[in-house]
């Protein structure tokens, strides 16, 4: 019969330390194949992304191994899905098929707890892999010499990074975790802020029939680096380019944003990146540049009327940021 071991988890998202599990697996065991068993997560778990863009970034992920597979068969089955549940429909899909199930060591005090334990030992054969802080006595094949302190968590809140450059432009491609990465950037004045930036800049986008995606990248993005200290972004617009310190210290946020973004995320997108990096003076002039201009000067909250710029933009963007302009010149008494 096939061997095969599988690897459950909710994968919000998929890390370097979920991978390197699966492949020591393999390595110590004789397994065929890791699959990788999806959680469906509850709908009602606030911002938590859709299945399908998990699913996506396990791809992204196992996509170089050809021993590692995706099982999506929990998409299937209702909420909440215990393992008993999952094993007996993939017993169902695979009769030639001997699996075995990867937990981590901290989920041994509680594999008795768990539905219908009893039939599930008979089922499956339990492999497990160290945990931190977690060492336990047990009868169950270990994986060895594996050591990982990665936490979704932690990627979710903005506080790492490690899991695959092509998940981490993912998360900003398409907006996942990205409110969450924003909020642990700022204080909470300015996160509101950046929320009313937002919404205003994805009502002038969906009016102008412009890419809500990247629209709503660049504006969350735009104040990441406002509250950092004089001598960082100082720091930071001399790594990216000492002649930028010429500059207005006021333009710098956006330059070590757009920086940010670009390094630590693999964001390529050159609108989104000038627009970040022009939302202070209105230096980009592209569809998306335009539309993070007037978003940040005419949010709202500010303490100014500035519903009648903003009609303006909606009739013609080009001629409600010159507006803007305009208006933010005179406002500075330029």
């Amino acid at each position: 019969m096939r061997q095969i071991l599988l690897f459950g988890g909710s994968f919000d998202p998929i890390h370097n330390g979920h991978l390197e599990i699966a492949l020591s697996a393999l390595k110590q065991t004789k397994a065929e194949e890791v699959w990788f068993v999806l959680a469906a997560l509850s709908p009602f778990k606030e911002d938590a992304p859709p299945f399908e863009a998990r699913a996506s970034m396990v791809k992204l992920m196992i996509n170089p191994y050809k021993r590692l597979k995706l099982c999506t068969i929990e998409q299937t089955l209702p909420i909440p899905s215990y393992s008993i549940d999952t094993i007996t429909a993939l017993k169902k899909q695979h009769p030639e098929v001997s699996f075995s199930w990867l937990i981590g060591s901290d989920q041994i005090p509680d594999l008795p707890k768990w539905k219908n334990y009893e039939a599930l030992c008979e089922m499956v054969k339990f492999v497990v892999y160290p945990r931190p802080s977690h060492t336990y006595h047990h009868a169950f094949e270990e994986i060895k010499g594996l050591t990982y302190d990665i936490s979704s968590t932690d990627i979710r809140n903005g506080r790492s990074l490690d899991t695959s450059p092509k998940i981490l432009n993912a998360m900003m491609e398409h907006g996942l975790y990205l409110k969450l990465i924003t909020q642990s950037k700022m204080s909470e004045k300015r996160f509101k802020h950046t929320l009313r930036v937002t919404e205003l800049a994805l009502e002038l986008a969906k009016h102008h029939h412009i890419d809500e995606n990247r629209v709503y990248l660049a504006s969350m993005v735009h104040d990441w680096c406002k509250e950092w200290d004089k001598k960082d972004l100082e720091i930071e617009m001399k790594k990216i380019n000492p002649d930028l310190l010429k500059l207005h210290p006021a333009l710098y946020h956006g330059f070590a944003a757009a920086s940010v973004l670009s390094k630590h995320y693999y964001v390529r997108d050159k609108q989104v990146l000038n627009a970040i990096r022009g939302h202070v003076s209105g230096a980009s002039t592209s569809d998306i540049g335009m539309i993070l201009y007037i978003a940040d000067k005419c949010e709202r909250g500010r303490d100014y009327d500035s519903e009648p710029l903003i009609v303006l933009s909606k009739k013609n963007l080009r001629a409600g940021f010159k507006k803007v302009k305009q208006e933010s010149k005179r406002y500075r008494g330029q």
